[in-house]
């Protein structure tokens, strides 16, 4: 295959009971070069960062020999929302946003995960969807004038009544067109609406620029080979396709928490085992 071990990278949603110190130590124990930072407190929260943390932040990368690859604030469980009818809310969670932005730029990394919001399911999806459009692409300049990928996340039909499936992540990106607003996938996200991920790569072409690799039955966000997902074939198709982005681990489920390390290392070896590494 193609696809290369220097193309996984590590998360630290499982990790969320340890300290950012913590996570980066297993993430070079284990022999991985890349970590997508989950951004939730305690680990790089935006409302904590001012300069002192991040500097910190940069330093704890340099020293272990690591590479932050996306900077992924937490938007889902947290009380933000781009596409909230209040305008309050929606306020509030575009200066979130947009600071993590900045911050994604001050540690250098290239990519910032975004998801669309949602709207009130009592209420006309058309409404909270202009809403979160309307801030997408004022999130996407934003991110040009920082230098910084936005990649848009379609979530699953319980978060989001938004944006689900691989044809609403093209027509958003279709409709923003900004160099600097591209689209990726999930594959619980892709399980949970009986698409495969060979309709994100016909759908987006280049446009795909980042994958969350992880397990499910199909949904629960497993370490690999904890699910029943096609994950293997899945692989398969992005080599095919010539992927050149990577593949982050986003192992979240609380069974992991007491030893997220031990799921780390068996999902690594089932990626290795896949691409014959």
């Amino acid at each position: 295959m193609s696809l290369s071990m220097n193309q996984l990278s590590a998360m630290n949603c499982h990790y969320a009971r340890y300290s950012f110190e913590y996570y980066l130590d297993k993430v070079a124990e284990n022999g991985l070069k890349n970590c997508e930072i989950w951004a939730a407190m305690p680990h790089m929260h935006v409302e904590d960062c001012d300069n002192a943390l991040i500097q910190k932040c940069k330093k704890q990368l340099a020293d272990r020999g690591l590479k932050a690859i996306c900077y992924t604030p937490e938007t889902v469980v947290y009380p933000v929302n781009i596409a909230s009818p209040d305008q309050q809310i929606r306020q509030r969670s575009m200066a979130f946003e947009e600071r993590a932005i900045e911050i994604a730029s001050e540690v250098g990394i290239e990519k910032m995960l975004v998801t669309p919001g949602w709207g009130c399911l009592d209420q006309p999806r058309e409404e909270a969807l202009s809403w979160s459009m309307d801030s997408l692409a004022k999130l996407a300049k934003k991110a040009e004038s920082c230098g910084v990928i936005l990649a848009l996340e379609h979530l699953s039909p319980i978060s989001s009544n938004l944006m689900n499936t691989a044809a609403d992540l093209k027509k958003a990106v279709d409709a923003i067109a900004s160099p600097n607003f591209k689209a990726m996938l999930d594959t619980c996200q892709v399980g949970l609406v009986n698409e495969t991920v060979q309709d994100y790569i016909d759908t987006l072409g280049d446009d795909l620029v980042h994958v969350h690799l992880v397990d499910g039955t199909p949904g629960g966000h497993l370490a690999l080979g904890d699910g029943n997902l096609p994950l293997q074939q899945w692989v398969g198709m992005l080599d095919k396709a010539g992927y050149q982005g990577y593949l982050s681990m986003e192992i979240a489920d609380r069974r992991y928490f007491m030893h997220p390390e031990e799921a780390d290392r068996r999902s690594i070896a089932a990626f290795k085992s896949w691409i014959g590494a």
